[in-house]
């Protein structure tokens, strides 16, 4: 457990160009990581157990574009590194499709008073007082936005809370400059003083919103539009197929990057758009059907009343348990730890394809595209993509995260509300 939560130096480096400014991160390990590696798996997965538990019973440069490149760790979390307040303070950030609101972890998230007990005698778990606020156990070891020490803060104050399934936040609304290339001024963005539980596993600090404008708070995007001489209100996202790599891929800020699109004998790959629900502050469109192809036999998973959800922020693709089980069934998924699914490693390229039907084209998922090899000491295990949603909107949509967003190359058009989709190079 001594080896769970290590402080880290995080290394980054501006590049200022002509046309944009690049932001260079780097991979660490992360817990998650460590605690898969360990031989006390189970001892692990008891503590998860009891965490969890208890928490829940207590309930100036002129461009055009930017690029943001992301980190992966674990190939479940794209993280960025930006600046919040004045003088800026580092923060990692998930740039998250899925969520409109910006919002960061607020030094009014309480860390004391405390009664933390570190017992050599058991390596793989460590226990908690009852003084200790269960519900701020999620800030842990975490990079904090103090307003007091920011001189372009200003006080905004409204509440701020979103309780569902397992994401349970609360704070307060307020406004300051994030810089991220660019300066935004007076950026409305929620102070978190509570966090779910799981937080703690996570390199994150908070979340940039990359989602559509809802109620009458501007978001990051609507921002840099506004502000900055970014004239095209879209933006692309590129994540690296190579599990192996540091970079993660990359967020440009008002352009196409052609040369994130597959090549066909000389020809990039057409892009294929279609229009999001015109209802919600999501990139949230429609899926024609769903399916595998398996000895020229068709086995659909979803059809007619599907909706998918462009989701940045996990590396999984997310859907109700019941499509869940005949996904399992069909690669022959066994259960793992943490909700997630193993598969045999020497079947991974004879996996079948999943096929997904949107805008009338199909984009396949391969068996490569949907497992993760996992090394534990001398074992390697592989872990598939598909998990079970945990909350009522996660039952209604298809959360298509990293596992699909690393193979096609998304476009995010604001402006004429669709999205579009094509084979990334």
């Amino acid at each position: 457990m001594r080896y769970l939560f290590v402080l880290s130096w995080l290394l980054f480096l501006f590049c200022i160009g002509n046309t944009k400014i690049v932001l260079d991160l780097f991979r660490q390990e992360t817990p998650r990581q460590s605690i898969l590696k360990s031989p006390n798996i189970p001892e692990h997965g008891i503590w998860i157990d009891w965490l969890k538990e208890s928490y829940e019973k207590k309930k100036n440069y002129t461009r055009t574009n930017d690029t943001i490149p992301l980190l992966r760790f674990l190939d479940t979390e794209f993280y960025a590194l930006i600046g919040i307040g004045s003088p800026g303070k580092p923060m990692k950030v998930i740039f998250d499709t899925a969520w409109s609101t910006t919002w960061m972890m607020s030094n009014d998230c309480p860390i004391k008073p405390m009664k933390v007990i570190f017992d050599t005698a058991w390596s793989t778990t460590w226990m908690m007082s009852n003084d200790c606020p269960i519900k701020t156990v999620g800030c842990w070891f975490h990079n904090k936005y103090d307003h007091k020490h920011s001189s372009k803060y200003v006080k905004d104050g409204r509440p701020y809370n979103n309780n569902e399934g397992t994401y349970n936040l609360t704070g307060y609304y307020s406004r300051d400059e994030l810089k991220i290339a660019h300066t935004v001024i007076n950026q409305t963005f929620v102070e978190m003083t509570s966090v779910p539980y799981w937080y703690i596993f996570t390199k994150a600090d908070g979340v940039v919103g990359l989602g559509l404008p809802q109620n009458d708070i501007n978001p990051f995007l609507q921002n840099v539009l506004n502000q900055t001489n970014i004239t095209k209100p879209i933006f692309s996202i590129y994540l690296n197929r190579d599990k192996s790599s540091k970079k993660g891929g990359s967020i440009i800020l008002g352009a196409i990057d052609k040369k994130h699109i597959h090549v066909t004998n000389k020809v990039p790959d057409k892009i294929t758009y279609v229009p999001i629900n015109s209802a919600s502050a999501l990139w949230e469109f429609s899926i024609d059907r769903i399916f595998f192809e398996i000895n020229r036999k068709i086995i659909t998973i979803c059809e007619n009343d599907c909706t998918g959800l462009a989701d940045t922020s996990t590396n999984s693709v997310i859907t109700a348990q019941n499509m869940l089980s005949v996904i399992n069934e069909q690669i022959s998924a066994k259960p793992f730890y943490f909700g997630k699914y193993q598969v045999e490693c020497d079947i991974i390229n004879k996996l079948p394809a999943l096929t997904f039907v949107i805008g009338g084209n199909m984009f396949n998922l391969t068996g490569p595209d949907y497992t993760q090899k996992l090394s534990i000491g001398p074992f390697t295990t592989c872990i598939s993509a598909f998990t079970a949603a945990t909350t009522v909107s996660e039952q209604k949509r298809w959360v298509l995260g990293g596992a699909f967003l690393a193979r096609y190359y998304s476009i995010y058009d604001i402006a004429n509300k669709r999205m579009g989709l094509v084979r990334a190079a």
